[in-house]
């Protein structure tokens, strides 16, 4: 019965999910207007509570996709799944005016298992991209002043399916395919005072993305003593051309459209439909070293760095600057006592990590930077590596430029992860 109700549990989860994923406007920033909206954290639960790093994180007790080697660390008789949910508290301001926005969206499922003792696989659904914002600004020109009206949603959805193999004992090799699909819409609007009874101008770009790509990893491992070990992680992605399109409406009319459409009853002033070529926009060239040192059961601290070479790629509208990633993270996990069997505080894992981001948007020729720090906890529920985990990420998003936006965010998140030994064969007297 136990058995029964946590695969109808995990039936539910992933069936409500697969529309939701792609529905929900996940963010408030402004800063999604550009390019493919707002890049989407990688990393389950542990992940980011642990500064968002796992490059170089190796462990058979949570599943990991930060580098596809990792999960050939998964028990051969071990299945497990991962479901979480984000809850985001926004502050956009500028000067001394601000704007305050909250939501809550499921975020990701994902589950692995091993294939024999040196395979493991994993397949997962996760937020790729997003963009979710509306705001207003006053226009002040001499013949014209008129009401700016700007708003934006969509998501990018990405699905992964992984397989890593043990090469030797201390090399792991792994490969990750991922399906990105979705929309992505971006509409500005026009009121001018001098003349109410007249047109209200608008326009409509929509992005559809529909591509694959391939990221590779590997892990190498030490041991370093009886119960410490060091593993060094890689991660790389080449750049790949990506098969989208973009359609771009001007019109004008009186009454807005509730439907994503531009106006109720609309006089087109202009309509273009452009089928992307792979040489007219591509993913970028990504690569990414890691490395985590643990004492089993006990300790693990572990370190990020990695990069996405966005200025080689051209983004196929006429507001996007793009700039070269940088991104590093430093992150920590302490056990008190993984082995007692009353004191229940003690075999709580208790989480904590920084990372700095360098984004791939540049405004007014100044690059977008992200500072956060992170803390979590790790629920162990019963005597299994069925967990809870719970985690909570502070930060700031903004540039150098003087008087510009700024966002502070704090973000929740609650993900389980059930393990169960599915392949064991029970015996019975």
């Amino acid at each position: 019965m136990h058995r029964t109700l946590k695969l109808l549990f995990t039936a539910i989860l992933i069936l409500s999910s697969v529309g939701t994923l792609d529905s929900q406007n996940r963010t408030s920033s402004p800063f999604s207007r550009y390019g493919l909206g707002e890049l989407t954290p990688q990393g389950y639960g542990r992940n980011t509570a642990m500064g968002r790093t796992g490059i170089g994180i190796r462990t058979s007790q949570y599943l990991n996709n930060m580098n596809p080697a990792a999960y050939s660390a998964i028990d051969s008789m071990s299945f497990f799944f991962e479901a979480g949910l984000e809850a985001k508290i926004q502050r956009i301001s500028t000067g001394q005016n601000y704007q305050d926005f909250s939501d809550i969206n499921f975020d990701h499922f994902a589950f692995g298992f091993g294939v024999g003792p040196k395979i493991g696989v994993s397949i997962g659904v996760r937020p790729a991209t997003t963009a979710g914002y509306m705001f207003e600004a006053l226009q002040q020109e001499e013949s014209n002043p008129h009401i700016l009206r700007v708003k934006g949603s969509g998501n990018i959805t990405s699905l992964t399916g992984g397989v890593a193999y043990q090469l030797m004992p201390q090399l792991s090799l792994g490969m990750n395919a991922s399906f990105w699909f979705g929309d992505v819409s971006h509409t500005a609007y026009q009121e001018f005072f001098n003349a109410p009874d007249d047109y209200i101008y608008g326009s409509l770009k929509e992005h559809h993305i529909s591509n694959l790509m391939f990221d590779f990893g590997l892990q190498h491992t030490t041991q370093l003593g009886e119960d410490q070990v060091l593993v060094i992680g890689a991660i790389f992605r080449p750049k790949t051309g990506v098969n989208g399109e973009s359609t771009s409406i001007d019109a004008r009319g009186f009454n807005y459209a509730p439907d994503g459409n531009l106006f109720t009853a609309s006089d087109t002033l202009s309509a273009e439909h452009n089928k992307w070529s792979s040489s007219m926009f591509e993913m970028p060239m990504k690569f990414g070293l890691g490395a985590s040192y643990s004492i089993t059961d006990k300790f693990t601290v572990a370190a990020d760095y990695s990069t996405e070479r966005w200025a080689d790629s051209n983004f196929p509208d006429k507001i996007t600057e793009t700039a070269n990633t940088t991104y590093l993270g430093l992150g920590a996990e302490f056990i008190p006592n993984e082995r007692t069997a009353n004191r229940y505080l003690q075999r709580i894992r208790y989480r904590a990590g920084v990372h700095y981001n360098e984004d791939y948007i540049k405004l007014n020729g100044y690059q977008l930077r992200d500072f956060g720090m992170s803390f979590g906890l790790g629920l162990p529920l019963g005597r299994s590596n069925t967990s809870v985990n719970l985690g909570f990420e502070y930060g700031n998003i903004g540039t150098e430029e003087a008087n510009q936006i700024k966002e502070t965010y704090g973000r929740f998140t609650l993900s389980f992860t059930m393990h169960e030994y599915w392949f064991m064969k029970r015996k019975f007297n």
